[in-house]
């Protein structure tokens, strides 16, 4: 367990789930989890009751009001109208949950953010629930996730249903806005209800909605970096990349997990019209790995009086990787699929264009050629496995001109098996560059997985870092196996943070005294562990339970050993 002190702070769906590593981090969502986390020296967390989804890695987020859980789903490894959509879960009884209801998703839609609020406005009184529509089934992948695709085809936008019988969910709005997203916020301000949008596919990604009538939704507002200062990722010095992931709305601000930007602050008091307040800045060296900072800022939470906010990465690729061309040092990241990058060196050969097959791909005419791929049209595996067909050693993608030189961690297409041929991610401008053709060789450096950060935000303008925790498997070098990132985290009313960890599975943190402790955990060190959401509820009955979303089993519901009044 590391804990220290100091700094902080990607899509594009997540334009780029991400958009990008979700940004070396990403590779992603598709990750492979499992493996046996390493359990801190703290209590175990007690499970009280769990409800299994059939399908593994299809359970993503999880949110719950009343007696009812509800959890989202992803598309791997099937994208399906009978297991695709959200699951409405009766945890009245939680040691023997039981499905109470299924929305199915649209055809070629996964739903993957789900969101449960209770409204009271002039035209609605009860629950909505709001869902993400992002495509699924070998079609586009969102942000930082796949990106190397450059249609999309699914619904799009947000579905809005009315659950105030969650046994009978009851459609108010189908796939409203008609882009991608991936996270969504609702609050209530006075008599009007309202609801931010991530926008997956545009660069001006915030998007504000009024919800007042659930039914007839009304976009009021759209703001992104173009509306802010011109530099909130100059510290990666424009190999980073800037776009929403997750958003968080308390007391009329609005906390912006903007990737490699770090955290904004936007004041939405008056909801038509957002205001800048400030952003965070990685460190440079990153306090614990000491190497330059990964960025990948994924989800940002307050606080209950808004003076901290629980800030975390998610970073898939435990080294940053950076290869030489010709002699000259050029930014890259890694695939998150298929061997190891770091051997990866040869001559470069331009391919022509996208290599979306085979066909598209000329034979390379000597031994150890590393094929150079053009991004766009297709998923990153097709361009994978065309190079490995045409007999390369490895294969490079580069960014379009339209995404310039913002890379990602690009992810698969599906669970493999992949080509056994490394791959990695360069910027447009280095991409132009390589076409003249030349030796390549890859530089690593080990850097570890992301983790969680503390933010003092008393002054949005200067916002400090004061504490990091990461748990034990994030810096293990050799890696271990699986996802060792965190991914959500929710917090109670006090000092007490919930993360949901991947493979290193559930972690209860305090922040008490601004400095990072871990107080309980559960890994199944036997099993594996797969966690992907995370939220603190408490029944009617006044019990108080952990929600965890493990992509591998489905809802995994713990005792709240901290149950607050």
């Amino acid at each position: 367990m590391t804990s220290i002190g100091k700094r902080a702070g990607a899509l594009a769906l997540a334009i780029s789930m991400v958009l990008v590593t979700m940004a070396a981090s990403v590779g992603a969502h598709e990750g492979e989890g499992g493996g046996p986390g390493i359990p801190g020296d703290t209590p175990e967390l007690e499970v009280v009751g769990t409800y299994d989804v059939p399908v593994v890695e299809l359970t993503t987020d999880v949110w719950a009001y009343g007696n009812y859980a509800y959890i989202g789903s992803f598309d791997s490894p099937i994208c399906s109208l009978d297991w695709t959509g959200v699951r409405v879960i009766d945890i009245s009884d939680p040691s023997d949950p039981s499905l109470a209801a299924f929305i199915p998703a649209k055809p070629g839609t996964r739903n993957n953010d789900v969101k449960v609020t209770h409204i009271e406005t002039p035209s609605f009184t009860g629950e909505i629930l709001t869902v993400t529509n992002e495509s699924c089934g070998g079609v586009f992948q969102p942000r930082a996730q796949s990106k190397g695709v450059g249609g999309n085809s699914g619904q799009g936008g947000v579905s809005i249903w009315d659950v105030t019988d969650p046994t009978n969910p009851k459609p108010l709005k189908q796939n409203f806005l008609k882009f991608q997203t991936h996270n969504t916020f609702v609050w209530q301000q006075d008599d009007n209800a309202y609801m931010m949008v991530v926008d997956d596919e545009n660069v001006q990604d915030v998007h504000i909605v009024d919800v007042t009538k659930p039914q007839a939704p009304r976009a009021i507002a759209q703001t992104g970096q173009l509306d802010w200062p011109d530099d909130i990722a100059d510290e990666f010095e424009g190999s980073g990349s800037a776009f929403l992931h997750d958003i968080w709305v308390q007391d009329d601000v609005a906390y912006l997990a903007y990737w490699d930007a770090g955290l904004v602050m936007l004041d939405v008091s008056d909801p038509a019209n957002p205001v800048f307040l400030g952003d965070s800045e990685y460190a440079n060296p990153d306090p614990l790995s000491g190497q330059p900072p990964a960025g990948t800022g994924h989800v940002a939470v307050p606080n209950a009086d808004g003076t901290r906010v629980l800030f975390g990465d998610e970073d898939f690729a435990a080294e940053t990787v950076a290869f030489t061309f010709e002699g000259v040092e050029y930014p890259a990241a890694a695939a998150g699929f298929g061997p190891s990058a770091e051997t990866l060196a040869g001559e470069v050969v331009w391919t022509g264009g996208e290599g979306c097959t085979d066909a598209d791909v000329p034979d390379a005419t000597g031994p150890g050629q590393i094929a150079l791929i053009q991004r766009g049209t297709c998923f990153f595996q097709d361009k994978a496995e065309a190079a490995f067909a045409s007999g390369y050693a490895g294969y490079i993608v580069a960014n379009d001109a339209a995404r310039g030189d913002g890379l990602v961690a690009m992810a698969p297409r599906d669970g493999g098996p992949y080509p056994p041929i490394p791959g990695l991610f360069v910027g447009n401008s280095t991409g132009e560059i390589m076409k003249a053709g030349g030796n390549a060789a890859v530089i690593t450096t080990f850097d570890g997985y992301g983790y969680l950060r503390l933010m003092d935000v008393t002054d949005p303008a200067n916002i400090v870092e004061l504490d990091q925790f990461a748990t034990e498997g994030v810096f293990m070098d050799p890696p271990l196996p699986g996802d060792r990132t965190m991914h959500n985290v929710v917090v109670d009313s006090g000092t007490t943070a919930y993360i949901s960890w991947y493979a290193e599975g559930m972690r209860v943190v305090s922040f008490e005294g601004d400095e990072l402790t871990e107080l309980y955990h559960y890994v199944d060190e036997v099993n594996g562990s797969n966690f992907w959401g995370v939220y603190l509820h408490t029944l009617p009955s006044g019990e108080q339970l952990i929600l965890g979303s493990d992509r591998d089993k489905g809802l995994v519901i713990f005792a709240d050993p901290i149950a607050t009044p």
